[in-house]
């Protein structure tokens, strides 16, 4: 009986535990930061958003993979997030573009036309 008993126990956590996992999601969004301090803006302002687990933004290719919560919040929040940061999600345009305070960096990529102000 208590060989059962565990075994139950064992297949009710980890039945808890996928579900957990099945709603964790991961999604790609095309912006327009192109420096480090554009990176990290996206990077800080996206972690504080609602049910974001993990955010990375690769400057190369200009995308941010979020790891997030599908409960807590959806790709249009957090669409919305980045513009409200100042940068473009996808083709949306930003309410505001942001100011971008790299121009002290040697190697600052940042062009006209990208969305942000200098």
């Amino acid at each position: 009986m208590k060989v059962v008993s565990i075994v139950i126990a064992m297949f009710l956590v980890m039945g808890a535990n996928a579900q957990k996992a099945s709603k964790t999601q991961v999604v790609s969004i095309q912006t327009n930061g192109t420096c480090q301090s554009c990176k990290e803006k996206i990077e800080r302002g996206l972690a504080f958003e609602k049910g974001v687990k993990d955010v990375v933004y690769d400057l190369a290719t200009a995308i941010v993979k979020v790891t997030y919560n599908a409960d807590k919040t959806n790709v249009e929040n957090l669409r919305k997030e980045i513009n409200k940061l100042g940068f473009a999600a996808d083709g949306q345009k930003p309410e505001n573009a942001t100011e971008c305070h790299s121009k002290k960096e040697e190697k600052h990529s940042c062009k006209e036309g990208d969305g942000h102000k200098h």
